[in-house]
């Protein structure tokens, strides 16, 4: 009975204060909203309870919102900025009949909408409206206003009504309407077309703009706002003028006065080129203007003069200068200056880096036994003995230098024994034991790298300058006072020769040839120098910065060179005491690498600069370093290379 009694005194509590509530809400009438990094499903929540509107929202509408309000505003300006804070974040809201759809904007052009709940359209509603125009053609405005809608709007012309649909925000829609109706003019404001026969365009609009001043003003050019207007149509050589029939006329009749043939037969330009090669840009000009004067009605087969071709157009380069200097009719002007502006252009340039690598390992071990009796009242021939050459010394050295007082230097690389001995008699032996071994190792490496334009030879060498004989004469009994010895100097070490061309999508075409040249050992049937060499010459694709094979050698060459005495150098163990026995096995593994880098604009080139700045910047810090000197770690600018006073910053 006593909780009965309290529900009832809540009730009538309630009763009793609310008009005084209602009282209050009407009073005040205003909100402020001030949320930060709220959740926009929270935001919606907020302005249905102020509003009083009822809510769908899309799935996929998702998002926090911040939003900022320092002066009260009405339940409608709370709507206005609800739908400017859904637009912001590619949102929109579809009012229907019972509720409004909150969705994504690109959707909302497909939905219809139900502006009965609204006293007033909110500026930022998305709408549709049908745009009646009264005296131009729909369709051409189409292009005009298309760039005004927004993306996820929609614009289309309809032929029959002569209208345009538009779906928008109600306030962009407002100003497409204003703007249609400043373009919607009578139908005396026409637009006319006037080719021009000997004239140039380009300088006809600005001789009318100065006779014609109170029309056209000192802008000139077509202006939306501006009644009158004259524009340039230099693709055809063609005026368009836009305007009343009065003003039509005057500019007709004006035209027709200048649109007269040159008195010089032609006029003369200048072009100064920044990019492209004058003589090789007049050759391009002198074939393409001379097929265009063929095609053109009227054309002579006349002789073609220097420089021209034969079509009353002649160009001519300026290699000092770089420029060309072409004369010719209005239209073929207007052609070569189109043709130079798409030629003019700033070449890209190419880093070719390339990579040498050569590996190469020599191993060779000799053993021999040679042994000599002799007779000295026989004279300097041993009675019997063995002489094997392809192992260190010789026996015929040894004996030489014995019989004539001299010395010999042992064998290199290994161990020599001999021994003998020469008795009363005369009678003498000997015996000489050389045991030798030889190893050779090398790990070659050269990065040249050279920059070139696109689609240019380009080539670099390093190594030397060697003479190589060619010819002699020393016989002076043919009547020659003065031998001589004629030589012809060489390029003896490494070449690069690549031809880059760069294709739409960056791959990089080369045309390389590479060859690495060195001075051989000494030979001892060879009358003059021997080089050794390889080449490589290929042409291969790459893409802008990948690594790429061009080729490669492996070699591995295995020689034995065994000398004994016949029966003798056969026997078990006994005979490695009448043989010799050289082997050599040599290895070599060549590999050429090669990477192209493409440099579009100065930032590449600048890039590629420092880069190489701060790899002999390293180089320089640890040879430094080994020496036990200061170093400054802090790499130099490039530019302290070419200043006088700090050309020692790298040293």
């Amino acid at each position: 009975m006593s909780k009965h009694r309290t529900s009832i005194t809540r009730v009538l509590l309630l009763v009793i204060l609310l008009p005084l509530m209602s009282l209050v809400y009407a009073q005040e009438g205003t909100w402020r909203l001030n949320l930060k990094d709220a959740d926009i499903r929270a935001f919606v929540t907020q302005v249905a309870d102020i509003t009083g509107y009822s809510f769908v929202v899309d799935p996929r509408v998702k998002g926090k919102v911040t939003v900022l309000s320092s002066a009260p505003m009405t339940k409608d300006e709370i709507y206005d900025l609800f739908l400017a804070v859904l637009q912001v974040h590619g949102f929109t809201a579809i009012p229907g009949e019972e509720v409004i759809k909150v969705v994504q904007q690109v959707d909302a052009k497909q939905a219809a909408e139900s502006l009965g709940r609204f006293t007033t359209i909110p500026s930022e509603q998305l709408i549709t409206r049908v745009i009646q125009v009264d005296n131009a053609n729909a369709l051409e405005l189409v292009p005009i206003l298309r760039p005004l809608v927004a993306k996820y709007g929609h614009l289309a012309g309809v032929a029959g009504a002569n209208a345009l649909i538009i779906s928008d925000h109600l306030a962009n829609i407002q100003r497409m309407e204003q703007i249609v109706r400043d373009l919607d003019r009578p139908a005396k404001y026409e637009v006319e077309v006037l080719q021009l026969q000997e004239a140039w365009v380009g300088d006809m609009v600005v001789l009318l703009q100065e006779l014609a001043p109170a029309e056209l003003g000192s802008g000139g050019g077509a202006d939306a706002s501006r009644k009158y207007s004259v524009t340039a149509d230099e693709r055809s050589n063609r005026l368009i003028l836009r305007g009343d029939q009065p003003f039509r006329d005057k500019m007709r009749s004006l035209i027709r006065k200048l649109d007269q043939p040159s008195a010089t037969g032609g006029s003369t330009q200048v072009i100064r080129l920044n990019n492209a090669d004058a003589k090789t840009l007049a050759e391009i000009l002198k074939g393409v203007m001379g097929e265009l004067a063929k095609e053109a009605p009227g054309a002579s087969s006349g002789s073609q003069g220097r420089g021209g071709t034969g079509s009353g157009f002649s160009v001519f380069a300026d290699e000092g200068l770089n420029a060309l200097v072409v004369r010719g009719e209005p239209s073929m002007m207007q052609e070569a200056e189109l043709i130079v502006a798409q030629l003019d252009v700033r070449r890209a340039q190419v880093l070719i880096e390339a990579a040498i690598v050569e590996i190469s390992d020599e191993l060779g071990k000799d053993l021999g036994v040679q042994f000599l009796l002799g007779n000295e009242g026989s004279g300097s021939t041993p009675v019997a003995g063995t002489n094997f050459n392809n192992v260190g010394r010789s026996v015929t050295e040894i004996l030489g230098a014995i019989t004539g007082g001299g010395t010999v230097a042992p064998a290199t690389g290994g161990l020599t024994v001999g021994a003998g001995e020469r008795h009363r008699d005369g009678t003498s032996w000997g015996v000489l034991l050389q045991s030798l071994s030889s190893s050779a190792a090398a790990n070659l490496l050269s990065t040249p790298s050279i920059i070139t334009l696109d689609n240019q030879e380009s080539e670099i060498i390093v190594g030397q300058n060697v003479p190589f004989r060619t010819g002699e004469t020393t016989n002076t009994s043919a009547g020659l006072s003065n031998p001589f010895t004629t030589i012809e100097r060489r390029d003896i070490g490494l070449t690069l020769k690549v031809t880059p061309t760069i294709s739409a999508d960056r791959l990089v075409r080369m045309v390389v040839e590479q060859t690495t040249e060195s001075v051989a050992d000494s030979i001892e049937d060879a009358s003059d120098i021997v080089t050794n060499k390889r080449e490589i010459k290929t042409t291969v694709l790459a893409d802008d910065g990948e690594t790429i094979v061009l080729g490669g050698l492996i070699r591995d060459d295995y020689l034995v060179n065994k000398s004994k005495v016949p029966l003798l150098g056969d026997i078990p163990y006994l005979g490695r005491l009448f043989s010799s026995e050289s082997t050599r096995r040599v290895k070599r593994n060549l590999l050429v690498f090669l990477r192209p880098t493409i440099m579009l604009d100065k930032g590449d080139a600048v890039a590629i600069t420092n880069s190489k700045l701060d790899g002999l910047w390293d180089v320089n810090l640890g040879i430094r370093d080994k020496l036990g000197l200061p170093t400054d770690t802090q790499t130099p600018d490039v530019d302290t290379l070419f200043r006088p006073e700090t050309s020692g910053a790298i040293k």
